[in-house]
């Protein structure tokens, strides 16, 4: 899948902390990494929100002074798609409920954030071409003016 990026400076750094990873087809590392690189400020602090070294996120990040209110929907869902992280840690004591869609989905970056998902569940995403359908759109049409011809 190739996903679609924000501008040039997200398409690089996404595909230069796969290289850094050596982990290319991770769906776990694609997602958080094309999630980080939605903002300039989650570019700039990638050292605060993930450790190369150890190959790990750090939660830390989430507490650090340069989050917004944008760049926290950001971290959360990248750190949600990457491990299922939901707050609930004694290390990071953030509220569940700021993981639901309910906020983190209310920002223009949510088209990015579907882009997300489909990378992490690349294997469960599927286009709606006729052909994975169970059948085709024409017959549900003939489907349906059946049943009106029977009212």
């Amino acid at each position: 899948m190739n996903p679609n990026f924000r501008d040039i400076e997200h398409e690089q750094f996404y595909e230069g902390n796969l290289r850094m990873v050596n982990i290319p087809q991770d769906s776990y590392h694609k997602s958080l990494f094309y999630t980080l690189g939605l903002s300039p400020q989650t570019r700039q602090h990638i050292k605060d929100l993930y450790d190369h070294q150890d190959i790990c996120i750090r939660l830390e990040g989430l507490q650090e002074g340069w989050q917004t209110g944008t760049t926290l929907k950001v971290t959360r869902l990248a750190f949600n798609l990457f491990n299922g992280f939901t707050g609930d840690s004694e290390l990071n004591p953030d509220r569940p409920r700021n993981y639901s869609p309910y906020f983190m989905f209310d920002t223009n970056l949510m088209p990015y954030f579907f882009e997300s998902i489909k990378l992490r569940y690349a294997d469960y995403t599927h286009s709606l071409d006729q052909s994975s359908l169970p059948f085709s759109l024409l017959d549900a049409k003939d489907m349906l003016g059946f049943y009106e011809q029977e009212i």
